[in-house]
């Protein structure tokens, strides 16, 4: 990179920090408030019927094609914002502010949060073993362990806040690339490129998704998973990127619809390669032992990583078209999104545990637990965060903003 392209970076980046990026806002809290979605559309799909908590008599094949359509590309997408963020903030406070502001927001409610909430999930799951008549094969699988506390137990999870844990790691490693000025280098040049982005990031991808069953589970583990580095990192630093070079988004504009299209044939494809359903067994053998894949298996990973990439450009593209705007409601959901994402899962669980064996439609059960948990956590955040030092942790001080 020439030094007059230096120059000419650095006066972009440091205009870029300027700028409110009310899409990237609205986007990253639809990402989270999805998550609760996500998390009760898995009680009803047949896939999921095997191994997970809330899993009901019931299911869809409709809400597992949309569950796991959409779970390819939402947390891509989220990490995606995130890292578009991260080189925001370098540039508006340096790496030691940096650090301090993500040791804040990320670390510190990881945590504070994480014994909490297992404490809550354990006393959810708990009741629901003592209570539920149509126990799921998962709580089956746990109430044998409460019986036999000498059974192999299976590995320790951060939940469903793995993402705060992966994030950090991608905080500290941005860091470190732009201590080693990385981002600075002739490499970024030919990387923030639509040819790179679209033709070579999906293969760079591949591996980590090949190396992991399909659908994919979470990088939950308490340690670095390489894998997450490969798949969630490399989204991370194409936000990176993204930022560096703000026209970059704006030249996959005219290839939007063929990402769509494309995307949709790759998840036939890719969704004809799952399993009917996955047992006890099989989950538990992956968890504790790990996935060993198949060379069938590299179709369904390649259609994974395409439909990663396309969808989460596509829904930046729509995003900067219908989300980049503000109001007292945007505002209030964008706030809001990070305390509901936290509190959400035991909440849940609960509502469909106590759905578990009321005769009703397993619609309306999709509905109702969806709905209920968005509005008690919506709720809670209104009356015991809001304003409040819980919320200053999560989304620091916040000026007075006009609604537009």
């Amino acid at each position: 990179m020439t030094r007059a392209n230096n120059s000419k970076l650095s006066l972009l980046s440091e205009n870029s920090t300027k700028i409110r990026y009310h899409y990237l806002d609205n986007i990253r809290a639809l990402a989270m408030l999805l998550g609760i979605m996500f998390h009760a559309a898995l009680a009803y799909s047949p896939l999921m019927q095997g191994f997970w908590f809330t899993a009901d008599t019931d299911s869809s094949v409709t809400i597992e094609i949309v569950t796991l359509f959409t779970h390819l590309f939402r947390m891509p997408t989220f990490f995606l914002v995130s890292g578009f963020f991260a080189i925001m903030l370098i540039q508006k406070r340096g790496l030691t502010g940096f650090i301090k502001n993500r040791a804040i927001r990320i670390l510190l409610p990881f945590l504070i949060f994480f014994p909490l909430l297992a404490a809550a999930i354990f006393m959810a799951i708990n009741w629901a073993v003592s209570h539920v008549e149509n126990l799921s094969p998962l709580l089956v699988f746990i109430k044998t362990l409460i019986e036999n506390p000498d059974a192999k137990q299976p590995p320790l999870s951060t939940m469903h806040l793995w993402f705060l844990f992966n994030l950090f790691l991608f905080v500290l490693s941005t860091a470190a690339l732009y201590k080693l000025k990385f981002f600075q280098s002739k490499i970024i040049d030919k990387i923030s490129s639509t040819r790179f982005v679209v033709f070579v990031l999906p293969i760079l991808i591949s591996p980590a998704m090949f190396i992991q069953s399909a659908p994919h589970a979470a990088p939950d583990k308490f340690y670095p998973e390489l894998w997450s580095f490969g798949f969630y990192g490399l989204f991370f630093i194409l936000g990176a990127l993204i930022f560096l070079k703000q026209s970059l988004l704006d030249e996959f504009e005219p290839y939007k619809n063929k990402f769509l299209a494309i995307s949709l044939l790759a998840f036939t494809v890719f969704y004809y390669f799952l399993p009917a359903t996955v047992s006890i067994e099989e989950a538990m053998a992956i968890a504790m032992d790990g996935f060993t894949p198949t060379l069938s298996h590299l179709s369904a990973a390649i259609c994974e990583a395409f439909i990663a990439v396309y969808m989460t450009i596509y829904c930046l593209l729509l995003g900067k078209k219908y989300l980049n705007k503000q109001s007292k409601l945007l505002r209030f959901i964008s706030d809001s999104s990070y305390w509901v994402y936290l509190i959400h899962m035991p909440i849940l669980l609960m509502i469909q545990f106590a759905l578990t064996d009321i005769d009703m439609n397993m619609w309306l059960k999709f509905l109702l637990s969806s709905l209920a948990t968005l509005f008690i956590t919506m709720l809670s955040y209104l009356i015991l965060v809001k304003g409040t030092p819980i919320g200053w942790l999560l989304n620091g001080r916040k000026k007075q903003v006009l609604a537009s």
